[in-house]
């Protein structure tokens, strides 16, 4: 693997870094147990990551890096099958919270039921079953990073002069990495362009929609050359995602839950989410062991001190912020719910109050309705700019 692999949590810290700006006094630190806000199905949408790093075209092969997480709490494994056509080699799964290696398995479907692995799995297609660090806590997550190598003539192959890589993507957020010598011939897919330190071209993405992506980049030889890459904030690696569950109008009360991938090397951060809310009856939670972290006012700044230091590129640590806000935009005006907000995170779900229904909003979004009736707004920002949002609803008849 490509040291460029491994400077990837680094390249996502950029966002993930917080300015040192005092918080208000009426911020309390409670740490308690998680008090999810609501409805993770939803909130947990485009958790997952994966990067793709094509080969030497005439081999057909792309390395993938993919960031997994696994929900159920007590869980102890997770699966991670070989798409039907694609033969999977070069397998290595490690622990994105220390880097150490964890133990793994390449097996077919009927294996892992044999084996016990319970679930609807193909007898015949092939999984890798990563064994985690320790079971997934409740409220937390369990994560992983597995690396591995695809042959697949049909996705990845020459065309004329270009070469053409086409597949259907069925996570949300992804990268592609060209060969060297290799320039974007066209890709239907809006991406940011960005350059390795070895002048490979990649791009990056995330689907917006419901539905896996198809995606089609060709690249062409060119023997230019990026000297001097600018360094972009790679907005789809962006682990962060807030949920806004919004309460009373007539209080302004909105309980939030913020999640994000911390990558700076040092005991203790500063998240930016800190910077932007004021928030009361704060818990701040290590999402890989489910433990509470302890979050204080230090020389004018709020800082969690992390459960175990970061002291490389290949460590991180996976932090839940809870608490709530009293937001005066969030009101009632006439007979509708308002609210307007600057929304800085990549991905956003906000839940109407039991009763309400959107009838206007600014900003492109997706909405469904959770099995107790509530109205959630999925957001989706895949610039690097905030988001202004005008939200208004009405009482449902």
């Amino acid at each position: 693997m490509t040291c460029e692999m491994n400077q990837v949590p680094r390249r996502a810290a950029v966002f993930a870094s917080g300015r040192s700006i005092a918080m208000t006094p009426l911020m309390i630190v409670a740490l308690l147990t998680v008090a999810p806000a609501a409805r993770q199905a939803t909130f947990n949408a485009h958790d997952d990551f994966t990067e793709y790093h094509m080969l030497d075209p005439a081999s057909h092969q792309f390395h993938i890096v993919y960031y997994l997480n696994q929900r159920q709490a007590g869980a102890t494994t997770l699966l991670n099958q070989t798409r039907s056509g694609s033969e999977g080699s070069d397998i290595s799964v490690s622990d994105p919270q220390t880097g150490q290696p964890l133990k793994h398995e390449y097996k077919t479907g009927a294996e892992l039921n044999a084996a016990g692995e319970t679930g609807r799995l193909s007898a015949t297609e092939h999984y890798i079953r990563a064994f985690l660090a320790r079971p997934v806590p409740a409220g937390g997550e369990g994560r992983v990073r597995i690396e591995k190598t695809y042959l697949d003539e049909k996705s990845y192959y020459a065309q004329g002069d270009e070469i053409v890589f086409a597949r259907s993507l069925g996570i949300g957020r992804n990268a592609i990495v060209l060969p060297k010598g290799y320039a974007v011939a066209s890709s239907n897919v809006a991406s940011q362009l960005t350059a390795l330190p070895d002048g490979r071209l990649k791009l990056v993405f995330e689907n917006i929609n419901t539905y896996a992506a198809d995606v089609m980049i060709r690249g062409r030889k060119s023997a230019a050359v990026v000297s001097r890459p600018a360094p972009i904030v790679e907005r789809a690696f962006d682990f962060g995602k807030t949920l806004y569950d919004l309460g009373d109008p007539a209080t302004h009360e909105i309980a939030v839950r913020h999640e994000y991938v911390e990558t700076r090397i040092g005991a203790r951060v500063t998240p930016e989410f800190f910077t932007r809310h004021r928030l009361t009856n704060v818990v701040v939670t290590d999402m890989d062991t489910g433990k509470p972290l302890v979050a204080a006012s230090r020389a004018g700044a709020w800082t969690i001190d992390l459960a175990a230091p970061i002291a490389r590129d290949t460590e991180s640590a996976h932090i839940s912020v809870t608490g709530r806000d009293q937001d005066p935009a969030f009101r009632i005006d006439g007979d509708s719910l308002v609210w307007q907000k600057v929304l800085a995170e990549p991905r956003v779900t906000i839940l109407l109050p039991a009763g309400w229904e959107v009838a206007v909003i600014s900003t492109p979004v997706t909405v469904t309705t959770t099995r107790d009736g509530r109205a959630a707004i999925q957001l989706y920002n895949p610039r690097v700019e905030p988001a202004t949002m005008v939200l208004r609803a009405v009482r449902a008849r």
